[in-house]
């Protein structure tokens, strides 16, 4: 287990310790475990850093915080001073270095609207306001002058991961993380319309200029565009369990639903209410169809009977004979004349409809029939069932005439209202549908998460809906074997059928939480922009193009109105990842995971007008609208800014490939980029769930130094260079150069994470202890392993250098404390007392007194020459980690409780 693993377990459930041997004096401020303490020169200050993401300093006459730094957006678990005292430098769970100004600490000021993670931004129209929206599954308009909230909209089901606001002000739009769409009035905060965009995740949202249209792209490659305005989902409730089978007539009039209620209800179709129940049931309606000419319906039920009712006056017509087992599925021959019952044996009886008398029994499946459905054209039934088969059968005289391995069990089956399709659905969640004509696969769906439970075909041949018992309603567009819209109940669970209303827009839909639903399939168009995932989209300003970002690594130029590509911008290696359109409308922007950044004209694909190399992948651009200024985000969560028109002199000269201006104020993913309308201020958001504000004329942020793949655990100054050491969990230990901001060298130090480090007093060597088991010293100036020490043999947690240099000091898992000569590998000494893991061991400024810190809050002071402690104290907490004042006469204990104690030494101790 992980040094900080260890600490998230322990947590929990530490015993509190008997009394303690001295009072702690205790500062308190941080609200999380606070994990690593250093003291200013003159010991009257105290800087810590804690679990919460921030450090502290603290003004130690007056116990009380002079400053948060704020900015981490992980952890932070280590912190040192520079040796002249005017620089604080901390490491983080979120693999970065931050360098901050002593005392006055001056990381980027941050407006943190949402909690809990992921931030998106919009800024409307004349930049009065910002739309934000987070992992919090809150929208908030805020006064983009003072940040002063303006409108909170709450209660979104999903945490928000893109916004924007329309043209006009007057809309919002908001997608969230399961992928649906929600149009919101920004005054007061009403729903104007909800769909479902994308099964994936959504990557791009946008409306048009002229507030025509929502655009949307998606991980799946798809752009959709759909209406600004939409109808909220209908619901009606009154069946008292789950509902198992629904149809909508024929003439559009009516819904039948069947449920487990032992009802089969009718509703009006056009406004929602119930109209009459058809009764005599005894046991759970599981299936229901309606007569071609909807004036009757058919009703399978567990009670093994079928029965025929007339759907104006609700009276029963005929029950027809009980059969083996409790029905499966109904369906009603185009002529009326005959009706079609499965049932859980496996059955399938053809009865006289008005009779009730039989005509023929089919085999069926072995196991049950659990699907059934005749074709328009008179000629064809199909079943499907637990023997995993499809199978077509001729109406007339019952013949079968071909069969369909269907891979797993059908549980649903559909025929094209034209007469060329079957469509099977199954228990391996995916749809697959034949020719009927010939028999030949035509096509799989695949997208469902759990078993299918019903399927219908849209009267226009176009689309086909599928329900399933994953909780989603999904429609598919015919023609790209692409899914265009996906469906959810606003009460959860399992949906168990779906059909469609005869105008080919409306759908209804029911399942496990016993009400019904009605929606509307709405999307305006649809195009595959990408056979794996759009990055990038972004609409023309002229309202009748846009432009996508690919997988692919190519920028296409698309119309809008019809989906056809115009042109594409090849040039990037690797997926494209951002687009962004020149207020010129004559320059375009594209961003890739090859770190480049490149300058097109509009209406010359075949080479780029500028090339710039940039130091990550480009995530994010943003144009100024006095087309003067080009910002862009990247990887590394840096914010570049380049100038997009650069001075033309004769010969003419590209614009330089160093940025003029690079900013830092987001320790995680930027998510959002935006400039103001007075082309100096930009905006950005991120996923710790911040938003920051740059004045793009002037360089800008407190230094981060990225670069660790993980954690970092460990950071040292260099006592004369201006050099910072830095360990961490991917196994490695860099140097950098804080005045450059630049990562040195980096070498491989040990086998595992590195969970402590120290420059020798003279900077010439650096020591580190690790995950490996290993004390090791390396030369700091080329990374060559100079000594390793022996004697642990379990994960070292902590290693300490006396002032002189002259001992090393190193402690761990092994709870023994292996004290060295420097230059010896064998262990001087190995003071063993401690009951916990060690996690800190340090020695006082004099070097005569060695400090331990163990876990369960066990603390010692050793003479390093003698074999049992001076000092002990256990207190009531879990503990990480502890320092020595630079009197000796204190030491500062940091706590799983957040707290930080004070403990004024014995002079026995000091």
């Amino acid at each position: 287990m992980s040094r900080l693993a260890a600490c998230c377990a322990l947590c929990w459930g530490m015993a509190v310790s008997q009394g303690l041997a001295v009072e702690p004096k205790i500062l308190t401020g941080h609200t999380d475990p606070a994990y690593a303490a250093v003291y200013s020169a003159d010991g009257t200050k105290l800087v810590t850093a804690s679990f919460d993401k921030t450090l502290r300093l603290w003004d130690l006459n007056s116990a009380t915080t002079l400053r948060t730094m704020s900015g981490h957006t992980g952890l932070v678990l280590c912190a040192a001073l520079s040796k002249d005292g005017n620089r604080l430098v901390s490491g983080s769970l979120d693999n970065s270095i931050r360098l901050w100004d002593v005392p006055v600490a001056k990381p980027v000021v941050t407006h943190q609207p949402h909690q809990g993670g992921v931030a998106v931004l919009a800024l409307n129209a004349d930049g009065t306001q910002w739309l934000t929206g987070g992992a919090d599954k809150v929208l908030r308009i805020w006064n983009a002058a003072d940040r002063v909230l303006v409108k909170e909209i709450g209660g979104l089901p999903h945490p928000i991961v893109k916004i924007a606001f329309r043209a006009d002000k007057l809309q919002i739009a908001a997608a969230d993380a399961a992928g649906f769409v929600r149009l919101f009035n920004p005054a007061d905060g009403a729903l104007q319309g909800v769909f479902g965009a994308h099964a994936v995740e959504i990557t791009g949202l946008s409306y048009a200029p002229n507030n025509a249209w929502v655009m949307t792209s998606g991980a799946e490659g798809l752009v959709k565009r759909w209406p600004n305005a939409g109808t909220p989902q209908k619901v009606a409730a009154g069946h008292g369990d789950v509902i198992r089978a629904l149809r909508v007539s024929p003439n559009n009039s009516m819904v039948a639903t069947g449920s487990n209620d032992k009802t089969c209800r009718l509703w009006n179709n056009g406004n929602q209410q119930p109209l009459r129940n058809l009764d005599g049931h005894n046991g759970a309606v599981t299936s229901v169809c309606f007569q071609f000419d909807g004036g009757r319906l058919l009703t399978g039920c567990e009670d093994k009977i079928a029965r025929l009712f007339d759907v104006n006056n609700g009276m029963l017509i005929k029950a027809y004979p009980e059969q083996a087992a409790a029905i499966t599925a109904v369906a009603i021959h185009p002529n009326n004349q005959e009706v079609a019952v499965a049932d859980a044996s496996g059955a399938i009886k053809i009865w006289k409809a008005n009779e009730g008398t039989e005509v023929r029994t089919l085999a069926g499946h072995a196991g049950g029939t659990f699907a059934l459905a005749y074709a328009a054209n008179q000629m064809h039934l199909i079943s499907g069932g637990a023997d995993k088969r499809v199978r077509v059968w001729n109406a007339a005289d019952g013949a079968q005439i071909r069969e369909h391995d269907s891979v797993d069990v059908v549980r649903a089956i559909a025929v094209s209202w034209d007469n060329l399709r079957i469509a099977a659905g199954c228990d391996d969640k995916n749809i697959r549908v034949w020719n009927l004509a010939d028999g030949n696969l035509f096509a799989t769906y695949a997208g469902h998460t759990d078993k299918i439970s019903s399927l219908d075909y849209c009267r226009d041949n176009l689309k086909l809906l599928s329900s399933s018992l994953d909780g989603t309603v999904r429609a598919w567009n015919l023609a790209l074997a692409r899914q265009t819209h996906h469906f959810v109940a606003a009460g959860g669970g399992a949906i168990n059928a779906v059909g469609w209303s005869t105008d080919n827009l409306n759908l209804v839909f029911a399942g496990a939480d016993k009400s019904v639903y009605w929606d509307i399939h709405n999307i305006q168009h649809m195009h595959v922009a990408d056979e794996k995932r759009v990055n990038g989209l972004f609409v023309h300003l002229n309202s009748s193009q846009h432009f996508t970002a690919g997988e692919d690594g190519v920028v296409k130029y698309w119309d809008s109105g019809s989906g056809n590509l115009i042109r594409d911008y090849k040039g990037h290696v690797g997926p494209a990842r951002s687009v962004a359109l020149n207020p010129n409308q004559q320059q375009l922007a594209t961003g890739g995971s090859d770190k480049k950044l490149k300058l097109w004209n509009i209406n010359d694909p075949a080479k780029p007008q500028y090339d710039i190399t940039t130091p990550a992948e480009v995530l994010q651009i943003a144009y100024s609208p006095d087309q003067k200024k080009l910002i862009v985000a990247g990887s590394d969560h840096l914010i570049r800014g380049y100038d997009p028109t650069p001075p033309n002199p004769v010969p003419p000269m590209p614009p330089s490939q160093d940025p003029a201006q690079v900013t830092d104020g987001h320790p995680a993913a930027i998510t959002s980029l935006v400039f103001a309308l007075d082309n100096r201020t930009a905006v950005s958001a991120a996923a710790d769930g911040s938003v920051r504000t740059w004045t793009i004329a002037s360089a800008g942020a407190t230094l981060v130094l990225n670069g660790h793949q993980s954690q970092v655990y460990g950071i040292a100054f260099h006592p004369t260079l201006p050099l910072i050491a830095s360990a961490s969990n991917d196994k490695t230990v860099k140097i950098w150069d804080y005045e450059k901001n630049a990562n040195l060298r980096t070498f491989a130090a040990q086998g595992g994470a590195i969970y402590s480090l120290a420059f020798t007093p003279d900077g010439n060597f650096i020591v580190t202890a690790g995950g490996d088991k290993t004390v090791r010293v390396y030369n700091q100036a080329d990374g060559a392993e100079v000594r390793k020490y022996n004697g642990p043999n379990d994960s070292v947690y902590s290693v300490a250098l006396s002032p002189n240099g002259q001992q090393v000091a190193a402690a761990g898992l092994d709870r023994k404390i292996f004290v060295w000569n420097f230059g010896d590998p064998a262990p001087l000494k190995a003071l063993a007392g401690h009951k916990d893991d060690i996690y800190k061991v340090e020695f006082n400024a004099a070097g005569n007194r060695l400090l331990s810190i163990g876990y369960a809050g066990n603390i010692h002071i050793w003479d390093p020459n003698q074999e049992k402690p001076l000092f002990s104290q256990k207190l009531p907490t879990v503990v990480y980690s502890g320092t020595y004042s630079p009197s000796g006469k204190q030491i500062t204990v940091l706590a799983n409780d957040g707290k930080v104690y004070l403990l004024d030494l014995p002079p026995e101790a000091q």
